[in-house]
């Protein structure tokens, strides 16, 4: 009778992995072509060979972004049931590429979405996987799709293919390189209150985007560096820091913010940190409240560590720009650094 019970066990087992095979065959087969814009972050499994693991603009996702129940602020992130299904709402583009509108646990009625899975989360922040995370390549082909990690190089995200069904299920199926590449060079200068060592501190940073395509390519530059978000992170961040202009509406942009990129060339966005509008503010712990906005000059060693992320304005705002067909829609982030660092 045991072995009975065993073999059956075997038998759905086997059943069940032969269903979820067919089904991404399936929706390898019929399913829409889309193309979602990643971040690489580690070329190899030495487990189970060459592979690219990345993410997405909606693997994390602010209470903002979200709809529904998720968007209830009563409710905290982490009293979500482990793996709550959740369905990511897209708009595709002429280009195919998908860009993320919102987040909610309830199915929607209609338009693209992709179907996923939450995993860990805080306070106004929600983590969530596709199954879309890991891209397998043949043996020794991993390393040449990873980014380089030279402090100043250009990053030129991949454009995962995707095949989706109408149930949102989604199947990776290839790849392709962005049209515009993204680097970052900070500027420092010595700290003359340091005394036992000499500090370098962060005081502006340059932001560098190239047109890595054939085909001529425009972007937005808004006046001060306002089409550059600034992005905490707060896993490797020593406090709750969140920059103070995060929720706000982007300035609209003139014909005169258009700049168009033959093949090859690059533009420089210059960001000065002594500038205010680059503040941050920490939210004390179980508390409202909150301390005084604080220049990204004014930190001293508290561990902050961000990005600057390139945000083309929406395209209907950009309808009637000079060179508007032109325009590249979407967004792309520098590389994580830390706002400190010794020079020894």
């Amino acid at each position: 009778m045991k072995t009975k019970w065993i073999i059956g066990a075997v038998a759905l087992q086997v059943l069940a992995l032969a269903y979820l095979g067919g089904e991404r065959e399936w929706v390898l087969r019929t399913g829409r072509t889309i193309y979602l814009r990643t971040i690489p972050v580690d070329p190899r499994d030495v487990m189970r060979g060459d592979y690219v693991r990345v993410a997405y603009e909606m693997s994390s996702v602010s209470r903002a972004q979200c709809r529904g129940r998720l968007a209830d602020r009563n409710q905290a992130f982490s009293a979500l049931p482990p793996d709550t299904r959740v369905y990511a709402r897209l708009r595709v583009g002429e280009d195919e590429v998908a860009e993320f509108e919102s987040l909610s646990a309830e199915r929607p009625a209609e338009g693209v979405f992709l179907r996923g899975r939450t995993e860990r989360s805080w306070s106004q922040q929600l983590d969530v996987r596709y199954g879309l995370e890991a891209l397998f390549v043949q043996q020794g082909q991993g390393r040449p799709l990873e980014p380089s990690w030279e402090p100043e190089a250009v990053q030129v995200p991949l454009e995962m293919k995707v095949a989706l069904s109408p149930d949102g299920i989604g199947v990776l199926n290839g790849y392709r390189r962005s049209a515009l590449g993204i680097g970052l060079r900070l500027e420092k200068e010595a700290d003359t209150g340091s005394s036992a060592e000499r500090q370098l501190r962060t005081i502006g940073a340059t932001v560098e985007l190239k047109n890595v395509s054939s085909n001529a390519v425009a972007i937005v530059d808004l006046p001060g560096g306002r089409s550059l978000d600034l992005m905490v992170d707060p896993w490797r961040s020593a406090e709750n820091w969140r920059w103070v202009h995060e929720a706000e509406t982007p300035m609209t942009p003139a014909p005169d913010h258009v700049v168009v990129l033959k093949p090859g060339d690059s533009h420089l966005i210059k960001v000065d940190f002594q500038d205010a509008w680059w503040s941050v503010v920490k939210k004390e712990q179980g508390t409202a409240s909150q301390a005084r906005p604080m220049k990204l000059t004014e930190l001293t060693r508290e561990g902050l560590e961000f990005c600057l992320e390139y945000r083309s304005p929406e395209r209907a705002a950009c309808a009637r720009l000079p060179r508007s067909e032109l325009i590249w829609h979407g967004r792309l982030r520098t590389r994580t650094v830390r706002l400190w660092s010794i020079n020894d």
